[in-house]
């Protein structure tokens, strides 16, 4: 495990052992809890962390019983909500050990464990493949070299499989003002590189995938005001500062990097989007002459 591969698992296991469960339970039913943000519903539903489902696999055309990636699980959220809508066996993959027991025990507790797998990897490892769909909700903001787990990622496709990416992605010509909030938000999050979209569509470009279709779902967020997110952000950092002189500020750097990213999409600097792409299929057989 590389050094910033260590430094996010020791994230997750901190925010694991001090993050409020109440409210992700009441979201899952389980200690299974969706790290990805609530949307609002474009059909009128209520807001959830769920909609993000929905959204990313309109247009995308499955197999029966697909092999699918989720790069990034968590605690298997998506794997729980999607798997029993369209079937398939799931591999997910976490820096986190804590994410990866959790997952499992939730898989054996719905009996889903023979369809449902979660392994503690980087999405930069030889992985298991190919799959018809791979996912990274939220993860891939955490490369180190964003062009790398592209064409790692796409190299266990199978031919017409999906790559669907949603994360959060900075606009160019950045103010001074939204350039300081951005390095911010990237050290608090732990996300080295955080590229603009057009880094991404270049990334898949160049691992010979076909871009179909993107979205910019920031209008769906749930953002606070602008004024309250930099009083509590000012309260945390203050919080931040006598906590870290114990070792025991990494809540607070979340809960920083959390409003500093609200304070950005509110601006525009950064966009909430959605990118999905497709591995060629393989070209139909000619008949012999």
């Amino acid at each position: 495990m590389t050094p910033h591969a260590r430094r996010i698992a020791r994230y997750y296991a901190w925010l694991d052992r001090f993050a409020p469960l109440r409210d992700h339970r009441a979201q899952t039913g389980s200690q299974t809890q969706p790290i990805h943000r609530a949307l609002r519903d474009p059909e009128g539903g209520p807001a959830s962390p769920t909609v993000i489902h929905r959204l990313m696999l309109e247009g995308v055309a499955l197999p029966a019983d697909p092999r699918i990636l989720d790069a990034g699980c968590g605690y298997g959220a998506t794997a729980f909500d999607l798997q029993p809508k369209v079937g398939g066996r799931w591999l997910g993959i976490t820096l986190s050990p804590v994410q990866v027991r959790r997952a499992r025990e939730e898989a054996a507790r719905r009996d889903l464990a023979d369809r449902l797998h979660f392994e503690c990897r980087s999405y930069d490892d030889p992985l298991p493949g190919p799959f018809d769909l791979a996912i990274a909700i939220e993860s891939l903001i955490h490369a180190t070299d964003p062009g790398r787990s592209i064409a790692n990622l796409a190299t266990h496709l199978d031919a017409g499989g999906y790559l669907v990416i949603v994360d959060d992605m900075p606009e160019p010509g950045l103010s001074p003002q939204d350039e300081a909030d951005l390095a911010l938000f990237k050290r608090m999050w732990r996300c080295p590189v955080a590229p603009p979209a057009a880094a991404w569509r270049a990334a898949i470009d160049a691992a010979g995938l076909e871009r179909v279709g993107e979205r910019d779902l920031t209008d769906l967020i749930l953002l606070g005001e602008a004024e309250a997110l930099h009083a509590l952000r000012a309260r945390l950092q203050r919080r931040a500062f006598w906590l870290g002189l114990l070792g025991r500020d990494l809540r607070e750097q979340a809960d920083i990097g959390g409003r500093t990213l609200e304070l950005l999409q509110l601006r525009g600097a950064v966009r909430y989007r959605l990118i999905v792409a497709r591995k060629p299929p393989h070209p139909p057989l000619q008949p012999r002459s």
